[in-house]
């Protein structure tokens, strides 16, 4: 790799679509990355996507990926190698190469990766490494895991018809420890792909169990399919939107899908007699090497632990605390892995541009070299509501300058999730082609998950999608698969309980403080609370999510949402109002920020 200005892709091949993570490296250091997914079967179609996608997103053009994924049937062996010789011997790595290559794989597989979990000599056991170390023989052990070649012959040829080749492949779970186990800390991972449950535990020495279970998502979507007599493609979308491991009182009530007359609990009823069957074979697998090596945390992943409740189904299940992923953890897992392998060369990389930088401080100490440095621009965490401003006119751009604003809210309505039809889409494009500022959407819409690519692709860069929808959980995931801010409104008739399932994929909370639909109205002092307790949640919790406010925001109403721990304001009617745009503006920062 080259680290003074190159760039690198991961792709996250599944049965069912493709996710992928690239980085731009710009002097050793990481410049700019970005993250991406497609849903679709036809793994060529979204591989092309996927990588054109992070192509226009990072500037670069690739030419292979290092590859993760689902690479079909697998196969785990730990098996003993050893070596003897006849007088004293000093170890070297060509040694412990050769006891590797005695490794065969089954028939028709690959290996993919071979771990050494222990090394000992008839002079010392148990040995951290053998290399150097002088003795008469040489055993080891080894865990090895092999992937079936018909898979991976199948991902190569999908690669070179997307035209790119394959960098590297690696495991699932092998990336997945190598940058989030803890040291000292046995931990199991399981992941709910498409086609396979994967099931696997690992400690320091390596992988002491690794298994694969022919059922996954598919055949959920397939039962929903059958027993439901519709068709796969509206199957999967139903599951995606509804499938849920906690049951709710309103899902005997709550249609799955407005195309259908079944309701959230009808589906809920074939997904978790399934699920609890793939919990079960998962737990039969592993039941040994939990006895013997007890983990002491599940990490959950894949796109079965998104449904709802899932954590809590396998940590019942398990009695062993779960964690879970993220949905894009393995291509974010491979991209870590594979900067930490150029750490030696990034280490030196950055000593000597030090080093260059301290003998150009010199130089220029000896020679009065300087110039001036500009002054860094404020940022203004005020964002002026489009409802209340003519956002075809030149000025109002102008005027937003004159305040230093570098966000602008845009409120969508459908007509639907409120009695108003307001912005749009195509006014969302006619924005963004009138200014470099951070678009702000606020969907106030039914099936947020389809205003959501809709707004992406119109040019927003943060989207806010509104609580009481279906499919609100989907949706976050896409905007963020899509590189974008995801955030999620909560109305004033609405707890904030109701956020707890979600406080961890999200990275916005707004606040509404007056009703969403319309401009003017006064604001709510019981935001004021939810502005707190969620303060409170993300300090306890070490939680990453902004608090945004949006309604009723004057000079007054500003100063008691930053008392509370806002974080941005959005305000329509005052800024629109005020005859000194600048001013009104300044009148709303926190006291630090005046």
């Amino acid at each position: 790799m080259n680290l003074f200005d190159s760039s690198f892709l991961c792709l996250d091949i599944g049965a069912a679509g493709v996710r992928g993570c690239a980085h731009r490296v710009r002097n050793a250091r990481i410049d700019k990355s970005a993250v991406f997914s497609m849903d679709s079967r036809d793994t060529v179609y979204a591989l092309k996507s996927v990588i054109d996608e992070l192509e226009r997103q990072i500037g670069a053009h690739f030419d292979a990926a290092y590859v993760t994924g689902d690479f079909g049937d697998a196969h785990f062996d730990m098996s003993a190698k050893s070596t003897a010789w006849g007088a004293e011997h000093k170890i070297t790595a060509s040694d412990v190469r050769a006891q590797i290559a005695q490794i065969t794989p089954p028939d028709g597989f690959y290996p993919m990766h071979i771990v050494p979990l222990r090394y000992d000599t008839p002079g010392a056991r148990n040995v951290l490494t053998p290399i150097g170390v002088t003795d008469r023989a040489l055993i080891s052990a080894f865990g090895a895991i092999f992937y079936a070649s018909s898979r991976m012959d199948e991902i190569t040829a999908a690669m070179r018809r997307a035209h790119i080749q394959t960098a590297g492949f690696f495991d699932p779970h092998f990336l997945l420890n190598a940058t989030l186990r803890r040291a000292h800390e046995n931990t199991m991972f399981i992941d709910l792909g498409d086609a396979y449950t994967t099931a696997s535990i690992w400690t320091d020495r390596g992988p002491v169990m690794f298994r694969k279970i022919p059922w996954g998502g598919a055949k959920i979507t397939g039962d929903i399919a059958d027993k439901m007599r519709i068709d796969p493609d509206a199957a999967e979308r139903v599951k995606r939107a509804v499938a849920s491991l906690a049951p709710q009182e309103m899902d005997r009530f709550t249609p799955a899908d407005p195309a259908y007359d079944f309701s959230r609990a009808d589906i809920n009823e074939i997904i978790l007699p399934r699920m609890v069957e793939i919990a079960g074979a998962v737990k039969e697998a592993a039941s040994a090497a939990i006895a013997k090596y007890r983990p002491t945390k599940i990490m959950l992943c894949g796109g079965g632990a998104e449904m709802a409740g899932a954590a809590e189904f396998f940590e019942n299940v398990f009695s062993i605390p779960v964690q879970k992923l993220p949905y894009d953890a393995p291509p974010r897992a491979l991209a870590t892995y594979i900067w930490a392998l150029q750490k030696p060369r990034i280490d030196a990389s950055l000593a000597r541009q030090e080093r260059m930088r301290r003998r150009s401080a010199w130089l220029r100490g000896i020679f009065h070299i300087g110039r001036p440095r500009k002054r860094a621009a404020r940022f203004i965490p005020i964002m002026p509501s489009t409802l209340c401003f003519n956002m075809r006119r030149p000025e109002t751009y102008t005027l937003f300058k004159s305040g230093d604003i570098s966000m602008i809210h845009v409120d969508i309505m459908d007509g639907f999730y409120v009695d108003r039809v307001a912005g749009g889409i195509n006014e969302l494009k006619m924005i963004r082609g009138k200014t470099n500022a951070h678009l702000h959407v606020h969907l106030m819409t039914e099936s947020p998950s389809v205003w959501a690519a809709d707004a992406i692709a119109a040019g927003a860069d943060t989207v806010v999608v509104s609580t009481n929808t279906s499919g609100v959980r989907t949706a976050l995931r896409e905007i963020r698969a899509a590189g974008r801010r995801a955030g999620v409104a909560l109305n004033p008739d609405s707890s904030v309980s109701i956020l707890k399932p979600i406080l961890r994929e999200v990275d916005e909370v707004m606040v509404m403080s007056v009703a969403p639909g319309a401009a003017g109205q006064a604001f709510d002092p019981g935001a004021l609370k939810k502005i707190s307790v969620l303060n409170a949640t993300r300090k306890k919790y070490n939680l990453k999510f902004t608090i945004s406010v949006d309604g009723g925001i004057n000079a007054d109403t500003a100063a008691e949402c930053w008392a509370a721990g806002a974080d941005a304001l959005v305000s329509g009617s005052y800024l629109a109002r005020s005859t000194d745009f600048p001013l009104a503006v300044q009148r709303l920062l926190p006291a630090a920020k005046k």
